[in-house]
């Protein structure tokens, strides 16, 4: 999720490709352990990376131009992509009423307001708040990660409010808040020697163990998205961290390999976000009525392999 001119990382276009196939994972149904532990951390990565890569040249005026082009008109293509499969999809629900407002204006409102009908593209809409937000903030360089350390947590402390009153807005704006520490982190880890580690295998193993070691230990007590207690929000960011800890530690091993296919999966995330829920609709309606069940849940190897299959069938696009 960076522009053409931006310098390349290997192990990021890893860690990229990587955690998109991961998102598709995820949304492959399967009653697992497995799901919960994607869910955990892989949207945390998505901002950290996002972050890591985030480099503003130019004006406000320019930037914003340059996320309307880049971010935004795509989240509004991938809404009008997506559209003809969710009109047919409301077809054949029962007793759902078809007419010009749920037909039309409805989804049109709420992809205009951060709600998407294709529900993955919110972390694009969140995106391009964030990145803006972002960018207003660092005008004053000086206290940017004063400013950005301070409204990370007011954000988090926003989110808890917001949940234990069991307020809730889109996804896309709920994330903002609960989200944007994890973009501002990647921004703080570029300013580091972070990029070194993918230079050295014996570094890099050691960080991928004592990765996994932590996450490990913070998954045993419990994961939950409600968010409405201290230790939720503690082990909530904490899993977030760690896991994208590991999957950072598994692109720097793999930084000494030079692959195609990775280069071409990890400039394509984007598009693979946008298009991947249809996909897996498509193919989850056809094995439901070819076996004539209702609601398929996969076990997680059979999940894994169509996760396989979509990211293969996405790849030319």
């Amino acid at each position: 999720m960076t522009s053409a001119k931006s310098v390349r990382y290997n192990w990021i276009d890893w860690s990229k490709s990587i955690a998109i196939f991961l998102v598709i994972w995820g949304h492959v149904p399967m009653q697992s352990e497995t799901h919960t532990i994607i869910y955990s951390f892989h949207m945390p990565l998505f901002f950290l990376i996002s972050g890591y890569l985030y480099n503003p040249k130019g004006t406000i005026k320019e930037e914003l131009y340059k996320d309307l082009k880049t971010l935004l008109l795509p989240y509004l293509i991938y809404q009008f992509i997506f559209y003809p499969y969710w009109f047919v999809r409301e077809l054949i629900v029962p007793h759902q009423v078809i007419n010009i407002h749920n037909s039309i204006i409805q989804p049109l409102i709420q992809s205009l307001s951060s709600d998407p009908i294709n529900g993955p593209t919110w972390f694009i809409y969140c995106l391009f708040m964030i990145k803006i937000y972002s960018y207003t903030i660092q005008k004053k360089q000086s206290i940017y990660w004063l400013t950005a350390g301070i409204s990370s947590l007011v954000s988090i402390l926003i989110c808890y409010w917001l949940n234990q009153h069991s307020i809730y807005g889109t996804y896309a704006t709920h994330s903002f808040f609960a989200l944007q520490i994890f973009f501002f982190t990647g921004q703080a880890l570029k300013r580091t020697k972070i990029k070194n580690i993918a230079n050295s295998l014996h570094q890099s193993i050691i960080w991928l163990i004592l990765s996994i070691v932590s996450f490990a230990t913070f998954f045993s007590m419990g994961y939950t998205s409600n968010y409405t207690t201290l230790p939720e929000i503690v082990n909530f960011h904490l899993l977030g961290f760690t896991g994208s800890c590991m999957i950072l530690g598994i692109g720097f091993i793999l930084n000494q390999i030079t692959s195609t296919i990775n280069y071409n999966v990890s400039i394509g995330t984007m598009v693979i976000l946008g298009i991947h829920w249809m996909f897996i609709g498509v193919f989850n309606f056809a094995i439901e009525k070819y076996l004539h069940i209702d609601n398929i849940t996969y076990s997680t190897f059979i999940a894994f392999i169509i996760s396989l299959l979509i990211t293969a069938i996405n790849y030319p696009l």
